[in-house]
């Protein structure tokens, strides 16, 4: 128990600074932004040690306060920023496709194929479409597009 104490008494801004530069790393590996409050938590650690504050109670009450803070504040304004920016999330392959057009390769009885960039998706529509036709993404549900007409 004394070598925990011990370890956690050594603790300094450049060991905040190196935890946060970690997590910010595994941020931009993942993009979902939930990484990105616990390494700002982490630097804002590592500031508050380097102007004096290095009692580690303290150091883990003020990183464990602000990510949960922060995650519960930042993450859905930061989502909603985000969201108006571009219109379309990342890390959503199949969201993105919504709104695209592709080439409609063979259709029959509603089902289908359609070429979208260079790539052939299995296509469904309620429409009646046939082969050669561009068509226009309406919803993705797995593998499978809806399509209607442009």
């Amino acid at each position: 128990m004394d070598a925990i104490v011990a370890f956690l008494n050594s603790l300094d801004a450049q060991h905040w600074a190196g935890f946060g530069a970690a997590l910010l790393i595994g941020e931009l590996l993942t993009g979902t932004t939930y990484i990105l409050w616990p390494a700002v938590a982490a630097f804002v650690v590592a500031l508050a040690n380097y102007f004096g504050l290095s009692y580690w109670p303290a150091d883990m009450a003020l990183f464990a306060l602000l990510t949960i803070v922060l995650t519960a504040f930042a993450h859905p304004i930061v989502k909603r920023w985000r969201l108006a920016q571009g219109g379309r999330p990342i890390n959503e392959r199949a969201r993105q496709m919504i709104g695209a057009r592709g080439l409609l390769t063979a259709f029959a009885n509603g089902v289908g194929s359609v070429k979208i960039n260079d790539s052939i998706w299995r296509a469904v529509s309620s429409e009646q479409l046939i082969a050669g036709e561009q068509v226009e993404i309406a919803e993705v549900h797995g593998t499978t597009l809806t399509v209607k007409k442009v």
